[in-house]
């Protein structure tokens, strides 16, 4: 099942605020735009981020292990820490 982009925010706001890691392993969030997005600690291995907008967002220490990342816009997004 696809996400949308509130869907995505909502969970890792619900996360950060549990203190629990945002788990969204092979999940299909191709095509979202989630420019400046918080991620950072999430799961995102097997994730389908093909076309999916990351730019600015802080990823540090994400698992991206065996995501799809065709197209996905990652420019001046801080990847420090995570798991390509």
């Amino acid at each position: 099942m696809k996400l949308l982009v509130a869907d995505v925010l909502e969970l890792a706001q619900l996360a950060r605020e549990r203190g629990e890691r945002l788990d969204l392993q092979g999940r299909d969030l191709s095509e979202l735009a989630l420019y400046k997005a918080d991620l950072s600690g999430a799961d995102l291995s097997g994730a389908d981020l093909t076309k999916t907008n990351l730019a600015g967002g802080d990823l540090s220490g994400v698992d991206l292990s065996g995501a799809m990342l065709v197209e996905a816009e990652l420019s001046k997004a801080r990847l420090s820490g995570a798991n390509l």
